[in-house]
């Protein structure tokens, strides 16, 4: 990491005191590979995906890892037009110390809109973006949540139906 470069998420965790664990893995993108070489169910992980607003502004959608985001709901719960959700390019996510494939719903930019869904706070022990494809966090869902006070919780997900 060059000097100029924003903290990644491991830093901020470890900054505000947060127990956490790394998992190296090979460089993955997509996510059920990621659980492959974890040993980790879907459902164990929080997902974040990232877009930007009209004002460069950049917004995490934090939900669990089998559920589906529900883009009405996010642009209501970040204030702003459904149409106004882009996503965001690796130039945007590089600025908040992240890379596609690793996204985190806790990042170095602090003008982030973060919208958790009103579930990941009761998921227990999950495995998260690191900000790298090659590394995942585990944490506590409520530890996750907790790291990002300035976040909003609201309904965001479409959750399957239970087995």
């Amino acid at each position: 990491m060059n000097a100029h470069a924003p903290a990644g998420p491991p830093h901020i965790l470890a900054a505000l005191g947060t127990p956490f664990r790394l998992h190296e893995h090979p460089d993955l993108v997509d996510p059920l590979d990621v659980c492959a070489a974890l040993g980790v169910p879907l459902e164990r992980t929080v997902k974040t995906l990232a877009f930007v607003t009209p004002e460069d502004r950049l917004l995490l959608a934090a939900l669990p890892g089998h559920a589906r985001l529900r883009y009405g709901a996010l642009a209501r719960a970040a204030g702003i037009r459904r149409a106004d959700l882009a996503p965001a390019g690796a130039e945007r996510l590089a600025r908040a110390g992240m890379r596609p494939g690793g996204v985190c719903p806790v990042s170095a930019d602090g003008a982030a809109v973060v919208v958790f869904d009103e579930t990941v706070g009761a998921m227990g022990r999950v495995h998260c973006g690191s900000g790298r494809p090659d590394v995942t966090v585990e944490i506590q869902a409520a530890a996750l949540v907790a790291a990002v006070p300035a976040a909003v919780t609201a309904p965001i997900a479409d959750l399957p139906p239970a087995p």
